[in-house]
């Protein structure tokens, strides 16, 4: 029952982070490496909020500080986009290399202002409950939902909107795409606002669990980059399906062994499956 609450809470951490980053790549073939840096900034962002435009009291305080660094991350996502991105957005290397530079840039930036050190805010709910034996914080329950609402407003969006149906048209034929009137950079932008969303999304739940550090954007990089991978590039549900099946195998791994063999096992299934299956568990096969 543990491995079961523990694997769905963070699975559902790991989906947000990886939807945005297959998003994006699925729409504009970009591989942004400033995503992690994006998940971080969320966690920053409400603690900033949080403590000194809020002042750290009220009920209200925390869910406006929440929202308020979505928000903001959206805003800096965008900038990037406009700023950086849009000037070679057909190079893969120039996109590659400026998002990294970026994200290094933002990582020495908190180091500066918050040192070395870690961050966190207090949790929207707390107290705790008994699962079956299992005692599990509210703050750790609210994941899952949160998450899965959070994904049937995209897939709702993506699937029932005009707006929706002109980002599949672009991630399925750009050219296409263009000769029914659908400006692809519009598009794309707004893409980039979802995911930056998502990812921030992710970072506020975290704050609350786990102390956060100016490096953390490495480690939420790559977990997005894996499931990508395990998932297939390109496929929403593959990244979802993918990011629940690494959290089950890493918490699983963790109870059986160590943490250091959690990570391992989990490498040598995205090896296993880049070697038998190079498209993803639901990546379409190459003719």
């Amino acid at each position: 029952m543990e491995i079961l609450i523990l694997g769905l809470t963070r699975g559902s951490v790991y989906a947000l982070v990886a939807v945005g980053f297959v998003l994006v790549f699925s729409v504009g073939g970009i591989l942004n490496l400033a995503h992690g840096t994006l998940f971080m900034l969320g966690a920053y962002f409400t603690y900033i909020y949080f403590n000194f435009v809020f002042g750290g009291a009220g009920a209200l305080a925390l869910p406006a500080a929440i929202l308020c660094a979505v928000a903001s991350v959206v805003v800096v996502a965008l900038l990037l986009f406009f700023v950086l991105f849009r000037r070679k957005i057909d190079s893969i290397s120039y996109i590659m290399v400026i998002s990294l530079a970026f994200a290094l840039f933002i990582e020495q930036l908190t180091k500066v202002f918050f040192g070395v050190t870690s961050t966190g805010v207090p949790p929207l709910v707390r107290g705790s409950v008994d699962i079956l034996g299992v005692r599990v914080l509210y703050k750790e329950l609210l994941l899952l939902p949160v998450s899965l609402i959070a994904l049937a407003a995209l897939e709702l969006f993506l699937s029932r909107s005009s707006t929706g149906r002109a980002i599949k048209a672009v991630a399925q034929c750009r050219d296409g795409a263009v000769l029914i009137g659908i400006k692809p950079d519009r598009v794309l932008a707004l893409t980039i606002a979802i995911s930056a969303a998502l990812a921030a999304l992710a970072g506020t739940l975290v704050s609350s669990l786990v102390t956060v550090a100016p490096t953390v954007w490495g480690y939420w990089l790559i977990k997005a980059f894996a499931i990508a991978i395990v998932g297939g590039l390109g496929s929403l549900p593959g990244a979802i399906l993918a990011a629940f099946l690494l959290s089950f195998v890493e918490i699983a791994t963790t109870f059986t062994l160590t943490d250091q063999y959690g990570e391992l096992v989990a490498l040598i299934i995205i090896v296993l499956i880049l070697l038998f299956r190079p498209s993803g568990l639901m990546g379409a096969r190459q003719a």
